[in-house]
């Protein structure tokens, strides 16, 4: 028994010895996937990071393989429960998605929030996601009515699985849940339901973002004359630490000198003056009006976009939208700071640091939105912080970072304007512009909605961005505003105008155009993407365009089949493959949807599972599964075989000796 169990330890240590050469092969073409992606597989915020850059660094993905992308699956959203009376209709998905730990994380703009195994697309929260109870807005008088998501935001470690998501509910909301289980963890009350001097209404858009210790919020209203504002709140005590507002109080003593002055309102309620902010408009003496009634009408300068974030400074820059615009503009004298404007706030204490105002006294409804990049540009030789945002009036400012002025003209893009009374024009504005200038039914070009109504891509010195030409027009006639029927002013796009739109490289170093190239259709809402050399663009009708980032060349489309609001994300699932994960919405699937993600992967590596919104590919206790899922199994099986070969082939192999020695 002695030689016999000499061999048997043998035969086990030259067995363990080919499991760990086996198993080590096995797990190092794994691990090897998965490190030489890049230095982040993931996809962590709207714009991949929080400088909104929309630039992935990952070259797995890239020209020489990025036409062999396939569909690996498709989801499709579940439909709209709600049907809240007035409410207008949601339109399809417009939240570039979360990819992180292996999970894409999007909502829908009825508040459902929904986590995928990126490599299967099966649900991994309990029902299918996280639905707020849209009917419990009903009757709230901050609420304006209307709904939808275009960003949620992610922290917290994914290694450790303890990351927490956060998304803005309509009502304004927030919410902070369990990234990996879906559960709800806390909650902010509604962050525009006691706003001071306001008598407008609100809908949550924007997730907030963390800052140090502070989460920052804000919520939309232009359309619907809420006060534009900006707050923030501390993180552990999820307490209001201050609010930033970038209109006037439309009640109370009317200050005729608002302008002149920075005030922050504090967590106790008192307001801190920081003094006259820097910027490039003088401040202006009645600005917004000086009746009761023009008081009570004003309002506007939604933070609507994504904030770009200084991570060493703490600094935050962000874009205002145009003031509310459906009155008469000629009972809102002046420049009517701080609408129209790019900003800069220490995220500390809320001080402005400086101003850039656009449009001056706006009437075309052309300001900055979806978002401002912060980059580091070479300008004379030397890389300079900037601020860059795209505006509706078709031109593109490039900000000196530090104190906001001009580093060079702006960009212009796009067709030729018409009747844009006031665009770009700042200290030349006619600052008692009425809506009457246009005329009835008369063109305005760009339209309401852009010119560049996206996010841009910023790769070191180059900039991607798309200009939509769609013209519009304005109408006179009832309006409803703030619980009254007054005569006012509706704009619209114009049905009979020639739609379609432009994609743009530019050089930021010398604020030249490279190359153009020029799309059938129209362009909103979907941000540009860069990864990998690949620009990646869907316009308005869902079609996914992927372009050479340095030449222009057309590589590939494809067609989402549905409205393209929101740009792609790239990102790893749980096995280390990259994907790209493009969303769409609003159109036929074969039949009308809510919305629909569509991943894809390079061949050979898609996975088997699909994720539909009501059914996937699961085992017996709901758990999805895949390919890749079943490496492990197969290692660990295939090591029981070698053990058993080659402790028969030692135990075969014994001498004579050794056999007659141990005869009885």
């Amino acid at each position: 028994m002695g030689c016999f169990g000499r061999n048997f330890r043998r035969a086990t240590l030259v067995s363990f010895l080919v499991l760990l050469v086996v198993g080590g092969f096995a797990n190092a073409n794994v691990h090897a996937q998965a490190a030489s992606t890049s230095g982040n597989p993931n996809w962590p915020a709207s714009s991949y990071d929080f400088q909104n850059t929309n630039n992935d660094p990952q070259n797995v993905i890239n020209l020489a393989n990025v036409q062999s992308l396939e569909p690996s699956w498709i989801y499709q959203v579940p439909t709209n429960p709600f049907d809240i009376p007035g409410a207008p209709p949601a339109l399809g998905i417009e939240t570039q998605p979360i990819v992180s730990n292996g999970i894409v994380y999007f909502a829908t703009p009825y508040n459902l929030v929904i986590a995928l195994n990126a490599g299967t697309g099966a649900s991994i929260w309990p029902n299918g996601g996280f639905q707020i109870n849209m009917t419990s807005f009903i009757g709230d008088k901050w609420w304006a009515g209307a709904y939808v998501i275009s960003g949620i935001s992610l922290y917290g470690s994914a290694q450790y699985n303890n990351q927490t998501l956060f998304v803005m509910a309509s009502d304004t909301t927030v919410y902070a849940l369990n990234a990996l289980t879906g559960a709800l963890e806390w909650t902010i009350p509604a962050v525009a339901a006691n706003i001071q001097g306001n008598t407008g209404t609100y809908y949550g858009e924007k997730a907030p973002i963390l800052v140090g210790d502070n989460l920052i919020v804000r919520a939309s209203t232009t359309d619907y004359g809420g006060r534009g504002f900006v707050a923030a709140y501390n993180i552990n005590t999820r307490q209001m630490v201050w609010t930033w507002y970038s209109t006037p109080p439309s009640t109370g003593p009317i200050d005729t000198q608002w302008d002149f002055q920075d005030m922050v309102t504090l967590a106790n309620g008192t307001t801190v003056n920081y003094g006259q902010p820097s910027g490039n408009i003088t401040p202006y003496v009645g600005d917004w009006g000086n009746t009761t009634q023009d008081q009570f009408l004003a309002g506007g300068g939604a933070a609507w976009g994504l904030i770009a974030v200084d991570n060493q400074t703490g600094v935050i820059y962000f874009s205002t939208g145009h003031p509310a615009d459906g009155y008469d503009a000629s009972l809102r004298p002046g420049p009517n700071l701080y609408s129209d404007s790019v900003i800069a706030l220490n995220s500390t204490d809320g001080k402005m640091l400086w101003y850039y105002q656009i449009n001056s006294h706006d009437i075309t409804e052309h300001e900055g939105g979806w978002s401002v990049t912060l980059a580091n540009v070479t300008l004379g030789g030397v890389p300079t912080p900037v601020v860059i945002q795209a505006a509706k009036n078709n031109e593109i400012y490039v900000l000196n970072a530090q104190t906001g002025k001009l580093v060079y003209a702006p960009i212009r893009v796009g067709a030729a304007p018409l009747n844009n009374w006031n665009d770009g024009l700042t200290t030349t504005a006619n600052l008692n512009a009425s809506q009457a200038l246009f005329g009835n039914n008369q063109p305005i070009c760009p339209g309401p909605d852009g010119g560049i109504e996206m996010a841009p891509a910023v790769d070191g010195n180059m900039m991607y961005v798309a200009s939509q030409n769609a013209c519009g027009q304005m109408s006179l006639g009832p309006y409803s505003y703030k619980g009254q029927v007054i005569q006012g002013y509706t704009y619209t796009g114009d049905p009979t105008a020639e739609q379609n739109a432009t994609v743009y490289a530019i050089n930021l170093t010398t604020s030249a155009i490279t190359w153009h190239y020029n799309l059938p259709n129209r362009y909103q809402g979907s941000a540009a993407v860069t990864s990998g050399g690949v620009l990646y663009a869907v316009d308005r009708a869902g079609y996914l365009y992927m372009f050479n980032q340095a030449t222009g060349k057309l590589l590939k489309t494809d067609d989402l089949g549905g409205v393209g609001a929101a740009g792609v994300a790239i990102g790893e699932d749980s096995q280390g493959q990259m994907m790209v994960f493009a969303p769409a919405g609003g159109g036929s699937l074969p039949a009308a949807t809510a919305g629909i993600l569509i991943a894809y992967a390079l061949p050979g590596q898609s996975s088997t599972a699909s994720g539909t919104g009501s059914s996937s590919t699961t085992s017996s206790t709901g758990t999805p599964v895949s390919a890749a899922g079943l490496e492990q199994p197969i290692i660990i099986a295939l090591g029981v075989v070698v053990v058993v070969l080659v402790m028969y082939i030692l135990v075969r192999r014994r001498s004579p000796t050794q056999g007659a020695a141990s005869a009885p």
